[in-house]
């Protein structure tokens, strides 16, 4: 485990951006799960701009968005969202994006299928992934159990389609971003506090190489 202070917020977005290049640049056909959070905007802007100048070729990666909204009339889609933040500007095949549906007559076969995509392809290699200010990933509620694999879930009031936190413990790495000092209290507990279904992001204390980066702001409680 690993936990890294930056000064603030677009230097921690930095650095998230600059350890997945690295993963790209590494291996160029890996496998890449990506959350879509407000937190990460600043880490897409940077990793855009590292494609936009040449730096970087996603030309022959797998990309797992990791999480995506029941579709109604008035959810906008995590896709499009990240299709504006990163999607739009690099260079990836659409026939090597996958994501939880967002409609379904049968939801336990579609996510089920969602996460044997991520099987086929090899298991992702990274995933990314944002920390909230309740202490969850994703949207995996704090609950009395372990939240599952990829699986419908009410998160305040709103129906998503979520990986569940086993689907990215069995990531090769993980990264997760947490900045602001609303979510000081949130890290806390997620690195001092118990390995508890209460706080999900707490299990990923667990994983053999995830690497916490953070800013000052986030970091000022430990």
């Amino acid at each position: 485990m690993s936990v890294l202070v930056f000064k603030d917020k677009q230097t921690a977005a930095n650095a998230v951006a600059t350890v997945l290049a690295a993963q790209l640049i590494e291996k160029p056909s890996c496998n890449i799960g990506l959350d879509y959070d407000p937190g990460l905007v600043p880490v897409f802007g940077a990793l855009a701009g590292m494609s936009g100048s040449g730096m970087l070729d996603w030309s022959g990666l797998n990309i797992f968005q990791l999480c995506e909204r029941v579709k109604t009339d008035a959810a906008r889609p995590l896709r499009e969202m990240l299709h504006r933040a990163l999607l739009s500007g690099i260079n990836y095949m659409p026939q090597n994006y996958y994501a939880p549906p967002s409609e379904s007559t049968n939801w336990s076969d579609d996510c089920k299928l969602f996460e044997d995509r991520i099987l086929q392809a090899g298991g992702l290699d990274m995933a990314l992934v944002a920390l909230k200010d309740d202490g969850c990933v994703l949207y995996n509620r704090g609950e009395s159990e372990l939240p599952p694999i990829t699986h419908v879930e009410i998160f305040k009031e709103e129906k998503v389609v979520t990986a569940g936190i086993p689907t990215i413990m069995m990531a090769g790495k993980l990264v997760l971003l947490a900045t602001g000092r609303d979510k000081a209290q949130a890290v806390r507990a997620m690195l001092q506090g118990p390995v508890t279904t209460a706080v999900p992001a707490s299990y990923l204390q667990l994983h053999a190489s995830v690497t916490f980066i953070l800013d000052e702001d986030a970091a000022s409680l430990l």
